[in-house]
């Protein structure tokens, strides 16, 4: 079993906009703790945000394909199955 923070590969997670949408979320609130003076938390978020960036966008994982789903609406029925 291999441990990790966050299972990239989860369905909920293949909707481009939801992962820059937590992306931002998480570098706005590195600025939040940055701006207030918490360098620990900023520290924290900033690691964070970079694991999220790392695992949505450059690992490349979240854009597999999910099982079953290759070829299942691309193609028309033939003139036999209509």
């Amino acid at each position: 079993m291999r441990w990790a923070l966050v299972d990239f590969g989860h369905a909920f997670y293949r909707p481009l906009m939801r992962r820059v949408i937590i992306f931002v979320l998480l570098l706005v609130w590195t600025g939040v703790e940055f701006f207030s003076g918490s360098t620990g938390w900023m520290v924290f978020f900033l690691a964070l945000s970079a694991y999220v960036g790392w695992g949505f966008f450059l690992s490349g994982q979240p854009d597999a394909p999910l099982d079953g789903e290759a070829g299942t609406a691309q193609t028309p029925p033939s003139e036999d199955q209509k």
